[in-house]
């Protein structure tokens, strides 16, 4: 077989294996979407496993950090909850209950802020949101059934 020959045949047999790879990525976006698609609120992964303890218990909090302009917006924009952050009280120019609480701030730093959480009357957080824009706290707040971050239920 001729050098040119041996080329092709390699070239052929890389170009079928990048199809079927395609195709298997492309069959499970597929079974993604599917997914997705018997849900109509989108996806829903199990609740978080995150206890923020009894200082919390009942509230809306926010956890936040002062060197994120989403995070300084969404806090101006809640009414009543409580400020989760690793900052000192006096950075934020708020008017939220702000909590320094370094432990609590550990459960949820991995996560990219601002980080919405609806705590239950245990202290465990119940449902979790990272907004992404500043207009979508509102509908959240309104899906949990607070109002202004008041949990009322």
């Amino acid at each position: 077989m001729s050098a040119l020959t041996a080329f092709l045949v390699i070239t052929w047999a890389a170009i079928v294996v990048l199809f079927l790879g395609l195709a298997a990525v492309l069959r499970e976006v597929r079974l993604l979407r599917a997914t997705v698609a018997r849900d109509p609120g989108g996806f829903t992964a199990a609740e978080p496993d995150i206890d923020l303890g009894e200082r919390f218990a009942g509230k809306v909090v926010l956890a936040a950090d002062s060197g994120c302009p989403l995070c300084v917006a969404v806090a101006r924009r809640l009414t009543d909850a409580v400020l989760l952050t690793h900052e000192p009280a006096s950075v934020w120019d708020v008017p939220l209950d702000v909590v320094t609480d370094r432990a609590a701030w550990r459960l949820v730093s991995h996560l990219a802020p601002p980080v919405l959480m609806l705590v239950g009357s245990d202290g465990r957080v119940r449902r979790m949101v990272l907004p992404v824009r500043v207009e979508q706290v509102d509908d959240v707040l309104d899906d949990w059934g607070v109002r202004g971050g008041a949990h009322t239920g």
